[in-house]
């Protein structure tokens, strides 16, 4: 049985928006409704780190493990959640290079039809064209739901997609997909990784707050981002998990900015899915919120470990009662229940304290060397 979170309550939805509160809050006005099937149920398929453009033949045996994960689960949407693209690979002088692969990586799910949304991870922009220029591009996919973000807060890729009922007399959204921008290197000027900052913080709790007057109740919402926020160690340091952390520690934001805090405030986000950190792929529940990395998908850049295959993380959402499960999905097709990943837990020889890169840490991540 694949793990199952507490049912939350919840009534079908219908009609899509585009909500602007104070200049911060948009709901996406997407192409193409999302709702449930006919059946209730919405499955959602998160790829990170696919790290294109290192070679083609990494990139065509990238593609190949997406088309097989795709058909394995047939999702209604795909979330990629960041450094979909190994921009540091760019030579400085090819013309049109970014373009080239986000074609490449967008085909498998444009050869099954299926919607896409994707927020940035640290590495997307290094090539020849910076975020703007890439969420501009891949709006031009009658198949992408990115959203470009309000210009007046830190990051881009900051949006809210509603997923909508199967029933079209109800207006009410069933769940709420929140993406955020966690940037690349540093936060607040302190050395480390990227964070949401307090700007972006700000814009989701003004977001949620409106979504909860116009709907009268609290929609159920899943948050993707691509570097870890630190409740991800803590979690692990302090408390029983399922899956690995083989990885150089957890690489998160280097200054914690209230995110999870402000997840918690608001009580609407179920549960957070990140990427990052390549050798990692634990889950667990801290505060009543899952944490879950997924598991890296592509060929480009290190890891994942010996004896790992790569894969997806899988989210599957029933309507009514409102209802999460998620499992992995590997390379060759095979599916690694939730429950069934190794359990962790805690002890004095894996414990990390401090955020991967940073000034108190005396680890060095893998991504840094």
């Amino acid at each position: 049985n694949k793990t199952m979170l507490p049912q939350i309550k919840t009534r079908s939805v219908g009609i899509i928006l585009c909500l602007i509160i104070i200049n911060y809050a948009c709901l996406a006005n997407v192409k193409a409704e999302l709702r449930t099937r006919s059946d209730g149920t919405f499955t959602i398929t998160q790829f990170t780190d696919l790290h294109y453009g290192e070679s083609s033949v990494r990139d065509s045996i990238s593609a190949y493990f997406q088309g097989v994960i795709l058909d394995a689960d047939k999702p209604d949407l795909v979330v990629m959640t960041g450094d979909s693209v190994s921009g540091y690979a760019w030579n400085g002088k090819e013309n049109n290079w970014f373009e080239h692969l986000w074609s490449n990586l967008t085909q498998p799910m444009i050869d099954r039809n299926i919607q896409w949304a994707f927020t940035f991870g640290n590495h997307d922009d290094e090539g020849d064209l910076n975020r703007v220029e890439i969420v501009n591009l891949d709006q031009k996919n009658s198949l992408s739901l990115t959203q470009m973000g309000p210009s007046n807060i830190n990051g881009t890729t900051n949006y809210v997609i509603p997923i909508f009922s199967h029933d079209l007399n109800n207006p009410i959204p069933v769940a709420l997909l929140y993406m955020l921008d966690s940037s690349d290197d540093n936060c607040e000027g302190v050395t480390g990784w990227g964070c949401v900052y307090p700007n972006q913080i700000t814009w989701y709790k003004q977001t949620s707050s409106a979504l909860r007057e116009k709907y009268g109740k609290i929609i159920p919402a899943m948050a993707f981002f691509h570097i870890p926020v630190p409740e991800f160690m803590y979690m692990w340091d302090n408390l029983p998990c399922l899956g690995q952390l083989t990885d150089t520690g957890v690489c998160c934001f280097s200054v914690n900015t209230g995110l999870f805090a402000a997840f918690k405030e608001m009580g609407d986000v179920i549960s957070v899915h990140c990427g990052h950190d390549h050798d990692n792929d634990f889950y667990g529940e801290y505060e009543g919120i899952i944490l879950a990395y997924g598991r890296k998908t592509g060929v480009g850049g290190y890891g994942p470990p010996l004896g790992w295959k790569r894969g997806a993380r899988v989210l599957h959402i029933q309507e009514s009662p409102f209802q999460f499960t998620h499992w992995l999905r590997q390379e060759d097709g095979s599916i690694v229940e939730a429950d069934q990943q190794p359990v962790h837990f805690p002890n004095t020889t894996s414990q990390w304290k401090y955020c991967c890169d940073t000034v108190n840490s005396s680890v060095t991540s893998n991504c840094k060397h």
